[in-house]
């Protein structure tokens, strides 16, 4: 019963999500607010000490996560200023007309520069590009969306840029070189996933159909 109120976080997330008591961002700030009072009033374990030192570990650990991000924003800009994303429509235009042939490379183009970019400048920087061009093959834009969205944050955990990657690591003390061989694997999976998700498109869409009909 010890592991009660750990396990009804997600709950409380999901519900508050659900029902509009939080946006994305204040549920980060309500998981803080929930793991103190938890700390402090149900299980009476949380100290100043420990409370101390867990505010020095995520200062750190933001700290990092934050300069990785200003530095792939700052990549960002050369990319823009030698127009690559255009470029590479251009280019995608002229290989093929066909819309999955079109998502399939769109796909290929962003696991690639997600090494290098953050999924949060990606997203920024390349759906204007890509989202007319999606249009113009006639795709479905919550399809494309997805499948986007899902290629763009696998860089969050591959090196050398991977914000999620520096955390879990940080956190966990794992060298980043034993963290890169065990994940292979695992990441050949998700970028397959992808792949399948642009073919596959009910897989993606049968969840809206569902609740928005």
């Amino acid at each position: 019963m010890g592991g009660i109120w750990a396990l009804l976080f997600p709950v409380f997330l999901v519900l508050g999500l659900r029902m509009g008591v939080f946006t994305p961002s204040e549920i980060g700030a309500f998981a803080v607010v929930y793991a103190l009072v938890i700390g402090v009033l149900v299980h009476r374990k949380m100290k100043a000490a420990g409370f101390i030192e867990g505010l020095e570990g995520s200062l750190a650990d933001v700290g990092a996560v934050m300069f990785l991000i200003a530095l792939s924003a700052i990549f960002s800009y050369g990319i823009v200023m030698e127009r690559v994303p255009l470029l590479v429509t251009d280019a995608i235009l002229g290989l093929t007309d066909d819309l999955y042939g079109a998502m399939i490379l769109i796909a290929v183009f962003v696991l690639v520069i997600g090494f290098f970019v953050d999924a949060t400048v990606l997203i920024i920087m390349l759906t204007p590009i890509f989202l007319p061009l999606v249009r113009q093959l006639g795709g479905d834009l919550v399809h494309f969306g997805i499948v986007f969205i899902v290629a763009a944050t696998i860089g969050n955990f591959t090196p050398p840029v991977g914000a999620a990657m520096y955390a879990v690591c940080s956190i966990l003390r794992c060298p980043i070189g034993e963290y890169t061989r065990e994940s292979a694997f695992l990441f050949l999976a998700v970028a397959s996933v992808t792949i399948l998700l642009v073919f596959v498109r009910d897989l993606v869409l049968f969840l809206p159909r569902l609740i928005f009909g």
